[in-house]
């Protein structure tokens, strides 16, 4: 029988269905911004209040427009500083492994990688242990199926602690305790490991292959892998919300940045503007104004479902999961870092999708259900005849 352990992040937004008694739309949806805006609005201002979150971006991108983008509440709260969709900048976590993926698929497409080649084969510092008959490849370190034990997850807010990745990962990688293919175990370690692939194959830091190859071609001007200071300007502060008790105030405390050695997996911080690029050459056959980074073939390829995760439905593709909100085809990647959450989530069959990102903590608090509440809210809104 094949195991699956999902990680706590997916199950916080591993959503039901809506129940809303209407009939689900089968054709074609099309979303009117001013309705798209309506709903925003309320919903935010609704939500934000209610899970004691500081503020929040939205940005929704239909065909290869933005056709909405907004900024609620604050993005920092002691200075009285709004959220803003054009200029604020947030952490997106573990939105960041979409991106070494998509770093991957360009090595794929350029015919210096295989995705089911023996890994070993990139690797100069250090090769995998061959403990198992079967190999592992690039195919099972995107869909998290190498057989990675998932390590704890420590960070520092000492960035000095940071190791260049070739020496971190020939040191820490974690051992593998199923055969390749096996078991869904959502392992950031194995996605480390395919931008230590990058770094090796292209010949220069991974970092700065992210910065040629998809930052700069998509104009993502705002974007980057924050690994030391200086903090980018309109950073916003991430909170950490402590309820009160008797003759106890709640408070929001700020939380100050970390910093983790699996680098790759999680710390690009960006703006919703910039998302929406992204977005649109997900949405776009790989391409943003003009400039394409994927060939349509290959993104038809990252999105197509691969793997069962636990979730009934759900599965991984390369560097994103895929499942169905009321009857629609929904591909997405969610984030969880210190004071921030976030999800990146379009319907390729639609042409449309969104980005939201949040400031407040999301592994200890109730803050990540917003994510629930809004896939549940806007598929009862949008999806469903009236």
């Amino acid at each position: 029988m094949r195991k699956f352990i999902l990680p706590i992040l997916v199950l916080l937004i591993a959503l039901s269905s809506c129940q809303s008694g209407q009939p689900v739309k089968t054709s074609p949806v099309t979303i009117p911004p001013g309705d798209l805006q309506q709903f925003a609005d309320k919903f935010f201002a609704k939500q934000l209040k209610a899970l004691h979150i500081p503020g929040a971006v939205f940005l929704f991108v239909q065909g290869d427009e933005v056709i909405y983008a907004g900024g609620y509440g604050y993005a920092n709260l002691e200075q009285k500083i709004p959220m803003d969709a054009e200029n604020t900048v947030v952490r997106i976590g573990s939105i960041s492994k979409s991106f070494v993926a998509t770093a991957v698929m360009q090595l794929v497409e350029q015919g210096k990688l295989d995705l089911h080649a023996d890994v070993n084969q990139y690797l100069t510092a250090f090769q995998l242990e061959e403990n198992y008959s079967e190999p592992v490849t690039l195919a099972h370190l995107l869909t998290h199926t190498a057989g990675f034990e998932d390590p704890p997850y420590t960070t520092s807010t000492d960035y000095t602690t940071l190791k260049p990745l070739r020496e971190y990962l020939a040191a820490n990688m974690p051992p593998r305790t199923h055969a390749p293919g096996e078991v869904y175990i959502y392992c950031s370690h194995g996605i480390d490991l395919a931008a230590l692939i990058v770094e090796e194959v292209s010949g220069i830091p991974f970092v700065e292959y992210m910065e040629q190859n998809i930052f700069k071609p998509l104009g993502m001007e705002h974007t980057q892998y924050l690994l030391a200071p200086p903090m980018p300007e309109n950073l916003a502060t991430g909170y950490f919300y402590e309820k009160g008790g008797f003759l106890q105030k709640s408070v929001q405390v700020p939380q100050p940045m970390d910093y983790d050695n699996s680098y790759p997996s999680g710390s690009i911080v960006s703006t919703a503007s910039d998302m929406a690029h992204f977005l649109t050459a997900q949405l776009q056959g790989g391409c943003y104004n003009d400039v394409c980074i994927l060939r349509p073939e290959t993104i038809a390829q990252m999105h197509e479902a691969r793997v069962p995760t636990s979730r009934e439905g759900q599965k991984a593709t390369f560097g994103f999961v895929e499942w169905s909100l009321d009857g629609q085809r929904t591909v997405n990647h969610s984030g969880a870092i210190k004071g921030f959450g976030d999800i990146l989530e379009f319907f390729p069959e639609q042409g449309f999708g969104y980005f939201i990102s949040f400031n407040e903590e999301c592994w200890q608090t109730s803050a990540c259900t917003i994510l629930q509440k809004f896939r549940d809210q806007f598929a009862d809104r949008f999806f469903h005849y009236r």
